[in-house]
């Protein structure tokens, strides 16, 4: 926890407790979270309103610690960006169930290659997959 709020720092955001609490709370999340699922956090509902967990999600997401999960029934859902707690999704297209995969990305071998031949470094990628829970199926 103490290494994103000094990510945080160093990219001229404040660390209100707003900031500290959302950052937490998706720290300790199993699966992403919605803005509805950030204002229902007890601590969260007390010391801030709908407009300021807002703004703070869109500046983390704008420093890069945020992924953005957009679902077509639910909306969008937030989760932690961070290099060594990255995390691939299973979607259901029908009732926007999300599931984590329990499996290593398949996708990190292609990005190193990809950085060996473009040159390019700090490569990241987003990855999510789509289908229908067996419920839905």
């Amino acid at each position: 926890m103490d290494e994103l709020l000094e990510r945080c720092r160093l990219q001229g955001l404040r660390i209100t407790d707003a900031l500290q609490t959302i950052l937490q709370t998706l720290f300790e999340a199993d699966l992403p979270q919605s803005m509805q699922d950030l204002e229902a956090h007890p601590t969260l509902s007390k010391i801030c309103d709908r407009a300021t967990i807002f703004r703070t999600l869109q500046r983390l997401e704008g420093i890069g610690m945020l992924r953005r999960l957009n679902f077509s029934h639910t909306g969008a859902k937030f989760t932690l960006n961070t290099g060594d707690m990255h995390k691939e999704y299973l979607i259901c297209k029908e009732c926007g169930e999300v599931q984590e995969l329990q499996m290593s990305c398949p996708v990190h071998a292609l990005e190193k290659k990809i950085e060996k031949l473009t040159k390019y470094s700090a490569m990241t990628h987003e990855l999510t997959f789509y289908g229908l829970c067996p419920r839905c199926a």
